[in-house]
């Protein structure tokens, strides 16, 4: 029995590091929920916390739209108060990175 659960964490790591799939963190990718926290608990200290309790997108406070949409953006960790605010993001990310920059 205990082979069989050390077998079956060592397949879970791997697939969860398989599925990084990631082209240089020039796109941005959402880390939402239990697997997305596991899958980047190992990454995490690279990636600058976001620093803001609002949204970079509509200026909303964060978790009053429901759970904020966790996003990762060329190492610097992106919080949207919701899924509304992802395409505006990813049409022009630079924009809303540049909000960061003085906070």
């Amino acid at each position: 029995m205990k082979k069989t659960l050390a077998a079956l964490g060592i397949a879970l790591a791997a697939v969860l590091t398989g599925c990084n799939d990631s082209d240089g963190g020039s796109k941005p990718t959402a880390t939402n929920g239990a697997a997305g926290a596991s899958a980047t608990a190992g990454t995490a200290a690279a990636v600058k916390p976001y620093p803001l309790d609002i949204c970079v997108v509509s200026g909303e406070k964060l978790g009053s739209m429901g759970e904020p949409i966790v996003l990762e953006y060329q190492g610097q960790q992106i919080k949207l108060c919701c899924k509304n605010c992802k395409p505006d993001f990813e049409k022009e990310p630079a924009k809303f990175i540049a909000k960061l920059a003085g906070k």
